[in-house]
């Protein structure tokens, strides 16, 4: 056969596809016929919406892919909000439980184990089950571990510290200033000159948080076991029940309704943490004021509630929508309208025979078929490198994004609070019009595999850039008058007897910090004030400002209204740094720019592995970012964070959270690490670009190449010109000079 003749056939082929023979379509009736031939009673019961003898007839309008997308979405909003919502509360957690940073990174990897244990094990077998029935399972799972993130709250109480700063604000506003002649051990929280230091006694270290950490780390590892459910089996549910001209589309509207859970989680933990630990009390702090404890509790038992409700969904859906079965049929239908067009006559009983041969050996997952597919997966080029430039990108971004809200709090002096919003609201606006973007140039325009590919070259080019620009903008250095760094203590409070305790104080020059009010010779402190205001303060000269005279109102000593001494407010001086609105408006731009290539890279990764490895290779995914990413990143990168510490918590010698942190060394490290990272996945980014080119990622390549297989599916509709037809032929017959 010539190559003309060759070309004349495929198109006669495409010409029956469009719809220029109509009266040879098998009519309704005849699909209704095979449906029944093709399935059994079983598998129309497996379409059904309900549990067990509940499925109403009135519920089963929600057997529609719209309405699991809507589903799915709202399940990955809340686990994204889990995920955030315990970054922007951690320090919080650290403060209150005093840990590290490197022990908070340890219990947050409690996620990622429960991951790597199970994860290919749930995609692979999952996979030939109820996939909705186990999602559901597993998202009631990770509503008991909401339940249990907020249970060291109950059983430990809001900590005797923050107990103290409540106790100690409600009595002084009552009675005024006190003087420390007359504290008691419920005030002991002021640092102030001749102040007692904490004895080691029973109320000061009779706590222990081996519990809380335990306890995290357990809520952390039942989350990782929704999670390996949701990326697996979620997304493979999806899949198998979408065109895959239209998942890119699809894809980017799940994944911008799914991003709104991170962002959400940010802006939920702000409001938390904008509230006291114990609601029902209320101290006399600025939320800016580094000794206040917010309620990071509360929104675990509002995260807790809402999984409870999206799993009780999702074990409603069916093991297949009902439009999966129509596709089957359509499927046999045109296998068997294709064999009788070529003269053939094997009829549409052969081919409902065949494919229910194939569906009973695709419903008998093994363990040696679980080790084939893994040595398919990485033996497959591409399947390896986007694994490589996908690990290493993830512990940048996971390294960076863990640590960004004590950045933006050590960096530019923001409340927890503040920073939680910051972070939520630079990740709301990029993954929205950045994903947006994406989704909609790969549904309508449809670049090719190597401009995708090398697309994502550019970003990660991009993406270095910013992070070493980012390391350049930040604010001065802190200059703390104390015991910094080795710096000896003020000679006008050397008599003080202060202890090592950071309870920042601004002088009223409103530009001098000192460590402590002790450590400025501050002897007064009026609680009923907000903030606080600490006054005869020995190391602040010539106070003669007016303004004495209303912070000394309520000061019970009978001292002068008109000190000879300076005054000093708790807290940070306000700095005339405008450094922060340069770093959001870059931070944001860049991450728009950065997030146009998540579409198009998640499809590169479905597309280069069969459908039947689809699941395992997510779960593969899923372990490798894990093992390599997930769990080093937070611990890792917490130890390069706390070898920035200036001030650590200190009691009876044993050390806590950092109180204050080197901002220089700080900005410079949290950035040149993830830059070097992202720096390093280039190499899988190039790997992929060499042999992308026969990638099909629109699904058209796939169904042209089945006219030359016997069992061919012909398209629905495809219109090629010539030029298009003959690159077309040369993939489905080759080079050979004999066909020429």
């Amino acid at each position: 056969m010539r190559k003309g003749d060759l070309l004349k056939n495929l198109q006669q082929k495409l010409d029956f596809v469009d719809g220029t023979k109509r009266d040879s379509i098998i009519p309704p009736e005849k699909s209704e016929e095979v449906s029944g031939l093709l399935h059994t009673e079983d598998d129309v019961e497996d379409t059904k919406c309900g549990i067990g003898f509940f499925k109403p007839k009135w519920l089963q309008f929600l057997a529609r892919k719209e309405i699991y997308i809507l589903v799915y979405c709202l399940v990955g909003i809340t686990q994204g909000m889990f995920f955030t919502y315990t970054v922007a509360v951690l320090t919080t957690i650290e403060k209150r439980f005093k840990l590290t940073s490197k022990q908070s990174g340890v219990f947050l990897a409690g996620n990622d184990i429960s991951q790597i244990i199970l994860s290919v094990f749930i995609g692979y077998y999952g996979n030939y089950g109820h996939r909705p029935r186990w999602l559901g399972v597993g998202i009631t799972i990770a509503a008991l571990s909401g339940f249990a993130a907020a249970f060291p709250h109950f059983f430990y109480g809001p900590g005797q510290d923050a107990v103290d700063i409540a106790e100690f604000s409600i009595q002084s506003s009552m009675g005024g200033a006190a003087h420390v002649a007359n504290y008691t051990s419920r005030e002991k929280e002021q640092e102030v000159c001749y102040f007692q230091p904490d004895t080691c006694g029973k109320d000061t270290v009779g706590e222990s948080y081996l519990g809380p950490v335990i306890i995290f780390f357990l809520s952390q590892f039942s989350l990782g076991i929704t999670h390996s459910l949701f990326h697996s089996l979620g997304v493979t549910y999806l899949d198998d029940n979408i065109n895959k001209k239209v998942y890119p589309i699809y894809y980017a509207i799940s994944y911008m309704l799914r991003v709104l859970g991170p962002v959400t989680g940010f802006f939920v933990g702000g409001k938390c943490l904008s509230v006291w630990i114990d609601p029902s009390k209320q101290p006399n702090l600025t939320r800016r004021d580094p000794r206040w404890y917010g309620a990071w509790w509360i929104g675990y038992l509002f995260l807790g509630c809402n999984l409870l409700f999206c799993g009780a969904l999702m074990l409603l859906f069916p093991r297949k929508l009902p439009a999966t079965l129509k596709r089957e049929t359509k499927k046999v239908i045109r296998q068997a309208r294709k064999d009788e067009k070529e003269g053939s006559s094997r009829g549409v009983e052969y081919f409902v025979s065949l494919a229910k041969n194939k569906k009973e050996t695709h419903e008998k997952p093994t363990l040696q078929n679980l080790r084939k597919a893994i040595v398919r997966l990485f033996t497959n080029k591409i399947w390896v490198a986007t694994i490589f430039n996908t690990v290493a990108a993830a512990f940048a971004a996971s390294s960076y994004w863990y640590f960004k809200p004590k950045y933006l709090e050590s960096q530019f002096r923001k409340s927890a609070s503040d920073s939680s919003y910051y972070t939520g609201l630079v990740a709301f606006v990029s993954m929205i019009f950045g994903t947006g973007i994406g989704g909609v140039v790969m549904r309508w325009i449809h670049p090719g595999p190597r401009f995708v590919a090398g697309y994502n070259i550019f970003i990660t080019c991009v993406t270095t850039a910013s992070y070493v620009l980012m390391m350049f903008v930040g604010c001065p250095k802190l200059n703390v008058t104390g015991p910094i760094d080795g710096s000896e203590a003020p000679s006008c409070s050397a008599g003080c007897g202060c202890s090592d305790r950071f309870t920042p104080m601004c002088s009223q020059d409103g530009s001098t910090l000192f460590y402590s009010p002790c450590y400025a010779g501050c002897t007064l402190a009026n609680t009923s004030a907000s903030p606080i205001v600490y006054s005869n303060c020995l190391c602040i000269s010539n106070a003669t400002d007016p303004l004495n005279q209303v912070f000394s109102q309520g000061d019970s000593t009978g001292t002068d209204s008109q000190f000879s001494v300076g005054y000093g407010i708790s807290g940070y001086c306000e700095e005339p740094c405008n450094q922060f609105i340069y770093f959001i408006v870059i931070e944001t731009a860049v991450r728009i720019i950065e997030s146009t290539a998540r579409v198009g890279n998640s499809i590169i990764y479905m597309r280069c592995t069969s459908d039947e490895d689809k699941s395992v290779s997510l779960a593969l995914m899923t372990v490798f970012l894990s093992v390599f990413s997930f769990i080093p990143a937070p611990i890792v990168m917490g130890a390069i964070v706390d070898s920035a510490c200036l001030v650590w918590d200190k009691a009876c010698g044993t050390y806590g959270n950092c109180w204050l942190y080197d901002s220089d060394r700080l900005r410079y490290i949290i950035h040149l690490v993830p830059a070097g990272l992202v720096l390093v996945s280039i190499l899988g980014d190039i790997v992929v670009y060499i042999y992308s080119e026969d990638l099909d990622l629109y699904g058209e390549r796939e169904n042209i190449l089945d006219f030359g297989k016997n069992l061919a599916e012909p398209p629905e509709k495809v219109s090629l010109n010539k030029v298009e037809l003959e690159k077309r032929e040369e993939a489905i017959y080759g080079t050979d000079q004999n066909l020429k």
